[in-house]
């Protein structure tokens, strides 16, 4: 009876221990660098947010972070995107966020602008896109978007784009390439994508 009562013991602790071992596996948080499971649809941004809620949402869908430039009270973090899938309203058109490296800034910890330039190992993308972009990045803001694409390129391949204002301080690393700058306004839906634009991107 004893040699039964101390099997059963023995039993029921091997058991507890292994209860134990699966509660504290399914307690295990995802690593804060690389979320298990992005949002369907990823929160968006406005211009003037802070800089720990920008990096909530480049968390969020696994951004690398590549330089951090601080000069006076400006700074300038060069980023490579997630790949994340946003919904530009109001026809929900879905656009990926690819195909360049980013430059965000800030002024005293809020977004004031964006630089965008090719990632040559990815796809390029487009002055078309880069509208549809902007609306799904930042769906209740008016923003000034100004994009550099070579007037003979049929494809409309954007060389550089700057979304919202650059700090002046920042300026002097723009425009390295000897080509006109095209200018748009884009407005909160239900208005156009491509309105109070200087250039033809239709076709």
């Amino acid at each position: 009876m004893a040699i039964a009562t101390g099997a059963i013991a023995a039993e029921t602790m091997i058991a507890n221990n292994a209860s134990a071992n699966k509660l504290g596996t399914s307690r295990s948080l995802p690593s804060l660098q690389t979320r298990a499971r992005p949002p369907l649809q990823p929160e968006t941004l406005h211009l003037g947010m802070l800089e720990t809620q920008f990096f909530a949402y480049a968390q969020d869908n696994n951004w690398a972070a590549i330089t951090t430039v601080r000069r006076e009270h400006y700074a300038m973090h060069r980023l490579q995107p997630g790949g994340e899938g946003l919904y530009a309203l109001p026809d929900r058109q879905l656009i990926y966020v690819r195909g360049f490296v980013a430059d965000i800034y800030f002024e005293r910890d809020r977004l004031v602008g964006i630089r965008l330039f090719p990632d040559n190992r990815d796809r390029p993308i487009t002055a078309k896109n880069v509208l549809v972009l902007v609306r799904a990045w930042f769906p209740d803001d008016v923003v000034s978007v100004i994009y550099q694409v070579a007037p003979t390129d049929p494809r409309q391949i954007v060389i550089e784009t700057l979304i919202g204002n650059i700090p002046p301080v920042f300026k002097q690393d723009l425009g390295k390439v000897a080509l006109p700058f095209c200018r748009a306004i884009v407005f909160p839906a239900p208005v156009s994508i491509n309105t109070l634009s200087t250039c033809n991107i239709d076709s």
